[in-house]
Protein backbone atom coordinates (compact mmCIF):
# COMPACT_ATOMS: atom_id res chain seq x y z
CA UNK A 1 0.00 0.00 0.00
CA UNK A 2 1.21 3.36 -0.74
CA UNK A 3 0.39 6.64 0.51
CA UNK A 4 -0.82 9.80 -1.78
CA UNK A 5 -1.62 12.90 -1.76
CA UNK A 6 -5.47 13.74 -1.51
CA UNK A 7 -5.51 15.19 -5.04
CA UNK A 8 -3.67 12.02 -6.67
CA UNK A 9 -6.15 9.85 -4.51
CA UNK A 10 -9.20 11.96 -6.50
CA UNK A 11 -7.53 11.61 -10.08
CA UNK A 12 -6.84 7.59 -9.15
CA UNK A 13 -10.30 6.90 -8.48
CA UNK A 14 -11.25 9.12 -11.64
CA UNK A 15 -13.42 10.99 -8.93
CA UNK A 16 -11.42 14.14 -10.81
CA UNK A 17 -9.77 15.13 -14.01
CA UNK A 18 -6.16 15.81 -14.54
CA UNK A 19 -6.96 19.23 -15.91
CA UNK A 20 -9.39 19.87 -12.59
CA UNK A 21 -6.56 18.77 -10.23
CA UNK A 22 -3.75 21.08 -12.21
CA UNK A 23 -6.30 24.03 -12.07
CA UNK A 24 -7.01 23.37 -8.11
CA UNK A 25 -2.91 23.45 -7.76
CA UNK A 26 -2.57 26.35 -9.83
CA UNK A 27 -5.17 27.76 -7.50
CA UNK A 28 -3.35 27.18 -4.51
CA UNK A 29 0.25 28.56 -5.89
CA UNK A 30 -1.61 31.93 -6.32
CA UNK A 31 -3.67 31.77 -2.71
CA UNK A 32 -0.75 30.51 -0.69
CA UNK A 33 2.14 32.89 -0.33
CA UNK A 34 4.70 32.58 1.63
CA UNK A 35 5.21 34.56 4.91
CA UNK A 36 8.20 36.82 2.90
CA UNK A 37 5.70 36.99 -0.12
CA UNK A 38 3.54 38.45 2.19
CA UNK A 39 5.88 41.05 4.13
CA UNK A 40 6.26 42.04 0.71
CA UNK A 41 2.53 42.55 0.10
CA UNK A 42 2.39 44.41 3.48
CA UNK A 43 5.37 47.03 2.49
CA UNK A 44 6.96 45.48 5.44
CA UNK A 45 10.39 44.32 3.32
CA UNK A 46 11.80 44.95 -0.16
CA UNK A 47 11.45 41.68 -2.83
CA UNK A 48 14.57 41.77 -2.71
CA UNK A 49 15.55 40.90 0.36
CA UNK A 50 12.62 38.48 0.56
CA UNK A 51 14.30 36.43 -2.34
CA UNK A 52 17.08 36.32 -0.05
CA UNK A 53 15.44 35.23 2.83
CA UNK A 54 13.58 32.60 1.11
CA UNK A 55 16.97 31.11 -0.50
CA UNK A 56 18.23 31.43 3.51
CA UNK A 57 15.38 29.43 4.69
CA UNK A 58 16.09 26.58 2.23
CA UNK A 59 19.88 26.28 3.26
CA UNK A 60 18.84 26.07 6.51
CA UNK A 61 16.75 24.09 9.52
CA UNK A 62 15.70 27.10 10.59
CA UNK A 63 12.03 28.49 11.24
CA UNK A 64 11.28 31.03 8.35
CA UNK A 65 9.62 33.02 11.35
CA UNK A 66 13.13 32.86 13.41
CA UNK A 67 15.10 34.19 9.59
CA UNK A 68 12.41 36.88 9.15
CA UNK A 69 13.30 38.26 12.81
CA UNK A 70 16.98 38.12 12.87
CA UNK A 71 17.70 38.95 9.22
CA UNK A 72 14.35 40.34 7.42
CA UNK A 73 14.23 43.15 10.64
CA UNK A 74 10.36 42.38 11.54
CA UNK A 75 9.03 42.12 14.82
CA UNK A 76 7.59 39.30 16.43
CA UNK A 77 4.11 40.82 16.26
CA UNK A 78 4.45 41.85 12.52
CA UNK A 79 5.47 38.09 12.05
CA UNK A 80 2.86 37.24 13.92
CA UNK A 81 0.07 39.50 11.84
CA UNK A 82 1.82 37.83 8.88
CA UNK A 83 1.05 33.98 9.98
CA UNK A 84 -2.73 35.25 10.71
CA UNK A 85 -3.12 36.24 7.49
CA UNK A 86 -1.59 33.47 5.82
CA UNK A 87 -3.87 30.87 7.59
CA UNK A 88 -6.81 32.90 6.79
CA UNK A 89 -6.11 32.55 3.40
CA UNK A 90 -4.65 29.38 3.09
CA UNK A 91 -6.56 27.07 0.10
CA UNK A 92 -6.45 23.12 0.93
CA UNK A 93 -6.69 20.77 -2.34
CA UNK A 94 -10.20 20.42 -1.57
CA UNK A 95 -11.39 23.94 -0.93
CA UNK A 96 -9.46 24.78 -4.46
CA UNK A 97 -11.54 21.79 -6.23
CA UNK A 98 -14.86 23.46 -4.71
CA UNK A 99 -13.83 27.04 -5.37
CA UNK A 100 -13.07 25.93 -9.43
CA UNK A 101 -16.65 24.14 -9.44
CA UNK A 102 -14.99 20.72 -9.93
CA UNK A 103 -16.35 19.12 -6.85
CA UNK A 104 -19.30 19.80 -4.48
CA UNK A 105 -18.31 20.43 -0.64
CA UNK A 106 -20.19 17.17 0.39
CA UNK A 107 -18.18 15.15 -2.62
CA UNK A 108 -14.98 16.40 -1.14
CA UNK A 109 -16.28 15.36 2.52
CA UNK A 110 -17.31 11.98 1.75
CA UNK A 111 -13.69 11.38 -0.59
CA UNK A 112 -11.94 12.69 2.39
CA UNK A 113 -13.21 10.07 5.10
CA UNK A 114 -12.38 7.52 2.96
CA UNK A 115 -9.05 8.96 1.93
CA UNK A 116 -7.85 9.60 5.25
CA UNK A 117 -8.41 6.17 6.24
CA UNK A 118 -6.64 4.49 3.47
CA UNK A 119 -3.83 6.96 4.54
CA UNK A 120 -3.81 5.98 8.21
CA UNK A 121 -3.60 2.39 7.04
CA UNK A 122 -0.62 3.06 4.80
CA UNK A 123 1.26 5.49 7.15
CA UNK A 124 1.47 2.72 9.72
CA UNK A 125 2.71 0.67 7.66
CA UNK A 126 5.37 2.57 6.61
CA UNK A 127 6.06 3.26 10.11
CA UNK A 128 6.21 -0.11 11.14
CA UNK A 129 9.12 -0.97 7.69
CA UNK A 130 10.92 1.97 8.96
CA UNK A 131 11.11 0.36 12.15
CA UNK A 132 12.23 -2.86 11.01
CA UNK A 133 15.15 -1.55 8.67
CA UNK A 134 18.85 -2.40 9.21
CA UNK A 135 20.65 -0.05 11.47
CA UNK A 136 16.65 1.50 11.76
CA UNK A 137 17.40 4.80 13.42
CA UNK A 138 20.12 5.73 11.12
CA UNK A 139 18.99 4.89 8.22
CA UNK A 140 15.27 6.38 8.94
CA UNK A 141 16.95 9.96 9.68
CA UNK A 142 19.01 9.98 6.54
CA UNK A 143 15.96 8.86 4.90
CA UNK A 144 13.77 11.60 6.81
CA UNK A 145 15.66 14.59 6.56
CA UNK A 146 17.17 13.87 2.90
CA UNK A 147 13.16 13.95 1.66
CA UNK A 148 12.53 17.54 4.11
CA UNK A 149 15.65 19.18 2.71
CA UNK A 150 14.21 18.22 -0.81
CA UNK A 151 10.73 19.82 0.08
CA UNK A 152 12.26 22.75 1.90
CA UNK A 153 14.33 23.70 -1.12
CA UNK A 154 11.76 22.83 -3.98
CA UNK A 155 8.67 24.47 -2.19
CA UNK A 156 6.72 21.48 -3.07
CA UNK A 157 5.25 19.09 -0.70
CA UNK A 158 6.45 15.98 -0.45
CA UNK A 159 5.19 12.57 1.04
CA UNK A 160 6.97 9.10 1.76
CA UNK A 161 5.23 6.00 -0.43
CA UNK A 162 7.15 3.46 0.69
CA UNK A 163 10.39 2.05 2.02
CA UNK A 164 11.69 -1.47 1.58
CA UNK A 165 15.15 -3.23 1.19
CA UNK A 166 16.04 -4.06 -2.48
CA UNK A 167 19.19 -3.77 -5.04
CA UNK A 168 19.53 -0.20 -6.15
CA UNK A 169 19.25 0.41 -9.51
CA UNK A 170 19.03 3.77 -11.46
CA UNK A 171 15.94 4.47 -13.17
CA UNK A 172 15.94 5.64 -16.63
CA UNK A 173 15.37 9.20 -17.13
CA UNK A 174 17.25 9.84 -13.87
CA UNK A 175 19.83 11.79 -12.62
CA UNK A 176 21.83 10.49 -9.25
CA UNK A 177 23.41 12.34 -6.44
CA UNK A 178 25.02 11.09 -3.58
CA UNK A 179 27.45 11.35 -0.60
CA UNK A 180 29.25 9.21 1.41
CA UNK A 181 29.00 9.69 5.69
CA UNK A 182 31.93 7.93 7.56
CA UNK A 183 33.25 7.46 10.83
CA UNK A 184 31.36 5.11 13.58
CA UNK A 185 29.69 3.65 10.44
CA UNK A 186 29.54 3.68 6.41
CA UNK A 187 26.72 5.50 4.91
CA UNK A 188 25.66 6.28 1.42
CA UNK A 189 22.96 8.84 0.68
CA UNK A 190 21.88 8.45 -3.10
CA UNK A 191 18.93 10.65 -4.39
CA UNK A 192 17.54 9.68 -8.01
CA UNK A 193 15.43 12.33 -9.03
CA UNK A 194 13.81 13.73 -12.77
CA UNK A 195 15.00 16.20 -14.61
CA UNK A 196 11.68 18.49 -13.66
CA UNK A 197 12.93 18.02 -9.91
CA UNK A 198 16.52 18.38 -10.66
CA UNK A 199 15.31 21.72 -12.07
CA UNK A 200 13.49 22.76 -9.02
CA UNK A 201 16.30 21.60 -6.52
CA UNK A 202 18.54 24.07 -8.42
CA UNK A 203 15.90 26.80 -8.54
CA UNK A 204 15.32 27.22 -5.13
CA UNK A 205 19.22 27.00 -4.33
CA UNK A 206 20.41 29.55 -6.29
CA UNK A 207 17.15 31.63 -6.60
CA UNK A 208 17.22 31.90 -10.19
CA UNK A 209 16.44 29.23 -12.79
CA UNK A 210 19.56 28.35 -14.75
CA UNK A 211 19.46 26.42 -18.58
CA UNK A 212 18.85 22.30 -18.40
CA UNK A 213 22.00 20.70 -18.83
CA UNK A 214 24.36 23.71 -17.56
CA UNK A 215 27.00 23.03 -15.32
CA UNK A 216 25.44 24.91 -12.58
CA UNK A 217 22.28 23.04 -12.38
CA UNK A 218 23.99 19.75 -10.88
CA UNK A 219 26.25 22.05 -8.95
CA UNK A 220 24.11 23.34 -7.05
CA UNK A 221 21.95 20.02 -5.97
CA UNK A 222 25.36 18.70 -4.65
CA UNK A 223 25.23 21.75 -2.22
CA UNK A 224 21.87 20.46 -1.50
CA UNK A 225 23.12 17.06 -0.81
CA UNK A 226 25.94 18.42 0.75
CA UNK A 227 23.43 20.31 2.74
CA UNK A 228 21.35 16.95 3.83
CA UNK A 229 25.06 15.14 4.93
CA UNK A 230 26.03 17.85 6.68
CA UNK A 231 22.45 17.92 8.91
CA UNK A 232 22.46 13.72 8.70
CA UNK A 233 25.98 13.51 10.48
CA UNK A 234 24.28 16.49 13.07
CA UNK A 235 21.36 14.12 13.83
CA UNK A 236 23.38 10.76 13.67
CA UNK A 237 25.53 12.31 16.77
CA UNK A 238 22.62 12.72 18.76
CA UNK A 239 22.20 8.65 18.65
CA UNK A 240 26.34 8.55 19.58
CA UNK A 241 27.72 7.57 16.32
CA UNK A 242 30.18 10.44 15.24
CA UNK A 243 30.16 10.85 11.06
CA UNK A 244 31.91 13.18 8.45
CA UNK A 245 30.84 13.71 5.26
CA UNK A 246 32.62 13.41 2.28
CA UNK A 247 32.58 15.71 -1.18
CA UNK A 248 29.08 15.37 -3.17
CA UNK A 249 29.27 13.67 -6.05
CA UNK A 250 27.12 13.73 -9.55
CA UNK A 251 26.90 10.59 -11.91
CA UNK A 252 23.99 11.88 -14.33
CA UNK A 253 22.34 9.01 -15.50
CA UNK A 254 25.24 6.66 -15.88
CA UNK A 255 26.30 3.67 -13.68
CA UNK A 256 25.86 3.31 -9.89
CA UNK A 257 27.41 5.76 -7.74
CA UNK A 258 28.41 2.85 -5.21
CA UNK A 259 28.57 -1.17 -5.83
CA UNK A 260 25.53 -2.97 -6.61
CA UNK A 261 24.88 -4.18 -2.92
CA UNK A 262 21.34 -4.27 -0.90
CA UNK A 263 20.69 -0.74 -0.31
CA UNK A 264 17.27 0.51 1.78
CA UNK A 265 14.97 2.20 -0.94
CA UNK A 266 12.67 5.09 -0.03
CA UNK A 267 10.12 6.18 -2.91
CA UNK A 268 9.50 9.55 -2.04
CA UNK A 269 5.80 11.75 -3.91
CA UNK A 270 6.91 15.31 -4.61
CA UNK A 271 3.67 17.01 -5.63
CA UNK A 272 3.04 15.15 -9.16
CA UNK A 273 6.48 13.43 -9.62
CA UNK A 274 8.40 10.94 -7.85
CA UNK A 275 11.79 10.24 -6.47
CA UNK A 276 13.86 7.61 -4.81
CA UNK A 277 16.11 7.84 -2.09
CA UNK A 278 18.74 5.02 -1.28
CA UNK A 279 21.08 4.41 1.82
CA UNK A 280 23.94 2.18 1.63
CA UNK A 281 25.14 0.94 4.95
CA UNK A 282 28.25 -1.43 5.31
CA UNK A 283 27.87 -4.67 5.83
CA UNK A 284 24.22 -3.90 6.07
CA UNK A 285 22.53 -7.36 6.75
CA UNK A 286 19.04 -7.54 5.38
CA UNK A 287 18.65 -10.99 6.96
Amino acid sequence: MATMFFGQYLLAKAAITREALLDALDRQRRSNLSLPELAVQEGLIERSRANSIMVHYRMSDAPIEVILEETGGLSREQIQRLQNKQRSSWLRIGAALVEGGHLSEEEIGANLADYRSLESAADQEIREAMQHLPDSETVSACVELTAFHIARVTGRPVKLNSVSVATAALAPGRQRFSQRIVGDGDYTIVVDLPPALVAEVARGMLGFSVEPGAEAEPDAVCEVINLIGGNACTRIEQLGKLLRPEPPSWSGGGDLVTTAAPAVRAVVASADVEFEIWIFCAGMDVK
